[in-house]
């Protein structure tokens, strides 16, 4: 990736993307000597495609030569430079005739094909334009101009000789998304490619310079190998440049406009309309620069992007800002009075310097956060006097994930009030969900339970109780919400959601869960609970289903600019993708959501990207990488805590990814009888099921497991694993085939391939079962997990051997080894012995590299 100085020079270097197609429609029709006109606005990049396109020519054969017209009284006539760039001589150049120049060129051109350039054409004088028409009609040459779209029919010779019009147009999402990779050096996240792309409306030259003064700023950064738009301020009187690039000047009232925009952030349609003129709103909204939703709340307007009114801020003064508020307020406040309560009258009324009783602040804040507007509740509740209006804030913090300020607020509650239980509980779930203190959120539990007189009478400290308890020891049944928070009934929606998810109910969840839920108040954990949702119907094999939905959840995150949401909706289709059997699809978005995470991110969360991203990059050979990532989250998990277990899952993987089969279907196993034991039983069939796919030759005993931690879950997905597990045992091509046909026709193509792979194993295999391993290592785009059948000398090892070589190759004694495996030292080391005939090496020193292993993970012995 680019980095530090050489980011200019790559936004200097800025890459021509979205116009291959015009770029060839046009070099084919200048070969047939045709005249070709590319229009455009300014900006889009006309200039700089007739470049690319004259260098083809001219690295095709053609004599070419180009010019620009310009209004400059000192510049050279058109035609002389053109004659100039040829090469024609000086005294021919000054003052050329038509035939003239036409037989310097001619003669220049010596047979070849001449192409002639002129951008700008549209500013030509007439004398220029009748020179240029001459010489191209007398030479025969493919005529390339450029100009703007409202350049009408051109002068009269434009008639005369057909041309044939290329209109260039504003870069689509995806082309401007490749233009910022290519520019940065890198991937660029979802957020940052939308914002940029609706700031500038598709205009390279515009969206160039925003990217010049996001970087200036230190806006634009690089965070975990992928570009993001955050990060520090920098400059304020930077941000006026993000409104000078703009390619269109504002309509009259424009700026006013966008000045209520940016001091009052979204607002009604109707409240807009009564402070403003109609008409300059309507044309920034037909112009895509304020952008009009309607929804429970009725119409509201909102900017494009916040790049739009970022550089207005700095102009508008103490005076400008409150009298804009009072506007607002007198527009928004009805005859009989009732909605001044409301929360953004109330926080209007604020700004404009007029008096709120504070029990309308308290019940305007609350309505607030109720209703899904955290920012706005955190922004009323901080005028609030009184212990009510400081736990109000912090639960609006919380909600933001603004954890480090919630917990300064939190602490002072309960050391003032410990027999408080809301202020517990919402401490309680910030420590662990926002902070990642685990141990401290245990604690806080423990203490709140001992002051308070009915801690079990508590519901929200109930629900932050089991929201720790989940990920660090197991939690019990669902607890009733009603009579929570808002705060606390977004965690128990996420709680209940999850622990059906994974304790075997995912078709549960998919039957009765809204796939598109009420607003949330806490937004990182109600995308949490809809990435259950999705990853619920990826586990009952709806898989498609699945990546839909996360899809949906990711675009409508980048519609309402949403990091939170965009980062947990990135993760779920990633995994979804991983799912399909097809890594390289599902790198961009985990890697993104790894970016992305931060302490907005809830850390259990936070924990499952990490992991995933990993394994992806594990599976695409970065195993040293991996397990740096795995080490690292090995020192922000609690020890014991069911974190733990996820983590060594990712770990097993990481290990078979790296070529140590038998090692990981070791761990593997081990990893399913845990969690089987403790009711995880969604978990404890994906480790069982692996534990067969890398070992399937060890015993039926580890089938029989799987059918029936399968038959006590409410998957046919499950029932489809052990189906697999079957086959794989006894080793029959048909029964593989059928089992990889039904993988194939849900979409879930790596096992698909796991299952025609292995009935394609052997001599005597049909040719069918080869067919079906080639379509299904099609559709997994050439990706094939390393412990595929395969005919090479490590293949030869029996799986007890295999297990062995793995073993001693990881460093463990014969003692331990034995230990390990259940069986005697001796039987060990004859095992080597054979295994060492078999492969052809003296000692277990070679063993990694003859079976290609990868060095072991941090953690992995």
């Amino acid at each position: 990736m680019t980095t530090g100085p050489g980011v200019s020079a790559a936004v200097e270097r800025w890459p021509l993307v979205g116009r291959a197609d015009i770029a060839r429609r046009a070099v084919e029709l200048l070969r047939r000597s045709s005249a070709v006109m590319v229009t455009g606005e300014a900006g889009l990049g006309k200039s700089r495609l007739a470049r690319v396109v004259l260098d083809r020519c001219g690295t095709g054969g053609a004599l070419v030569a180009r010019t620009a017209a310009t209004a400059s009284p000192v510049a050279p006539p058109a035609v002389a430079a053109l004659l100039t760039d040829a090469g024609a001589g000086s005294s021919l150049a000054e003052a050329p005739s038509g035939a003239a120049a036409a037989r310097a060129l001619r003669a220049l051109a010596g047979g070849r094909p001449t192409v002639l350039g002129v951008d700008d054409a549209d500013r030509l004088t007439p004398a220029d334009a009748a020179l240029v028409h001459e010489l191209a009609e007398r030479t025969g040459a493919g005529l390339l101009l450029t100009a703007r779209p409202d350049a009408g029919a051109g002068p009269p010779w434009w008639q005369r000789r057909p041309v044939v019009d290329l209109p260039l147009r504003p870069l689509p999402l995806r082309a401007t998304a490749a233009l910022l990779t290519g520019a940065l050096g890198g991937p660029v996240d979802g957020m940052t490619v939308r914002g940029l792309w609706r700031a500038a409306r598709g205009n390279p030259l515009v969206l160039r310079r925003l990217v010049g003064v996001g970087l200036t700023c230190g806006r634009l950064v690089a965070v975990r190998d992928v570009w993001s738009w955050r990060g520090a301020v920098g400059d304020p009187r930077r941000w006026r440049d993000l409104t000078a690039v703009d390619a269109e000047p504002l309509p009259d009232g424009g700026a006013e406009v966008l000045e209520y925009l940016a001091v009052a952030g979204p607002l009604p349609e109707a409240v807009l309309r009564a402070v403003v003129a109609g008409p300059a709103l309507d044309a920034l909204v037909s112009a895509g620069r304020v952008v009009r939703t309607t929804g429970a709340a009725g119409t509201v307007l909102r900017p494009a992007h916040p790049l739009q009114v970022e550089g207005v801020l700095p102009s508008v003064g103490s005076l400008r800002r409150r009298r804009l508020f009072r506007d607002l307020v007198r527009a928004a406040d009805p005859a009989d009075g009732d909605r001044s309560r409301g929360p953004l009258q109330a926080w209007w009324r604020l700004e404009a310097a007029e008096p709120v009783p504070p029990a309308t602040l308290l019940a305007a804040a609350g309505a607030a956060l109720g209703t899904g507007r955290p920012a706005l509740a955190a922004r009323l509740a901080r005028h609030v006097p009184g212990r009510d209006g400081a736990l109000l804030h912090a639960e609006a913090l919380v909600a933001l994930g603004r954890a480090g300020e919630a917990e300064r607020i939190l602490c002072r509650l309960c050391l003032d009030r410990p027999d408080d239980p809301r202020a517990a509980a919402t401490r309680v779930l910030n420590l662990f969900w926002g902070l990642s203190r685990t141990d401290e959120a245990a604690a806080e539990v423990e203490r709140a339970r001992q002051l308070l007189p009915r801690p079990d009478g508590s519901v929200e400290l109930t629900i932050a109780a089991q929201a720790v308890a989940l990920f660090t020891g197991g939690a019990g049944a669902p607890v009733d919400a009603r009579g929570g928070g808002p705060l606390i009934r977004d965690v128990a929606e996420a709680l209940e959601t999850y622990l059906l998810t994974f304790r075997g109910r995912p078709g549960q969840v998919c039957a009765e869960r809204d796939p598109e839920p009420a607003p949330a108040v806490w937004t990182a954990v109600r995308m949490s609970t809809q990435a259950c949702q999705a990853y619920a119907l990826v586990l009952t094999g709806r898989l498609r289903e699945g990546l839909a939905l996360a899809r949906r959840h990711y675009v409508g995150a980048l519609r309402r600019s949403s990091v939170e949401e965009a980062t947990v909706a990135a993760h779920t289709v990633g995994v979804a993708e991983w799912w399909s059997g097809r890594p390289a699809r599902a790198l961009p978005a985990l890697r993104e959501a790894y970016a992305l995470a931060d302490e907005r991110t809830p850390f259990p969360v936070r924990v499952f990207i990490a992991g995933q991203y990993a394994v992806c990059l594990a599976a695409l050979g970065e195993v040293d990488r991996a397990g740096r990532i795995l080490a690292a989250i090995d020192d922000r998990v609690a020890p014991g805590s069911t974190l733990c277990d996820r983590v060594e899952l990712d770990r097993v993987l990481v290990l078979a990814y790296g070529g140590r089969h038998a090692h990981a279907a070791d761990r593997a196993d081990r990893l399913a009888d845990r969690y089987l034991a403790a009711g995880r039983l969604t978990t404890g069939v994906e480790c069982a099921y692996l534990h067969v796919r890398l070992a399937p030759a060890r015993s039926a005993a580890a089938v029989r497991r799987l059918r029936d931690a399968a038959a006590r879950c409410d998957s046919p997905l499950f029932d489809l694993f052990a189906e697999h597990a079957e086959a794989l045992l006894r080793g029959r091509a048909a029964p593989l085939l059928r089992v990889a046909d039904r993988f194939d026709a849900l979409g879930y193509h790596g096992f698909a391939l796991e299952a025609a792979a292995a009935a394609a194993h052997g001599p005597a295999a049909p040719a069918a079962a080869n067919r079906a391993r080639q379509r299904a290592a099609e559709r997994c785009a050439g990706h094939a997990p390393p412990w595929l059948p395969s005919p090479t000398a490590s293949a030869r090892l029996t799986a007890r051997e295999r297990e062995v070589c793995e073993l001693a190759a990881a460093g463990l004694r014969n003692g331990e080894i034995a230990q390990r495996l259940g069986i005697s030292v001796r039987t060990v080391g004859n095992l080597l012995q054979l295994s060492y005939t078999k492969l052809a090496i003296g000692s277990r020193r070679h063993l990694a590299e003859r079976l290609a292993l990868a060095p072991l993970a941090a953690g992995g012995g």
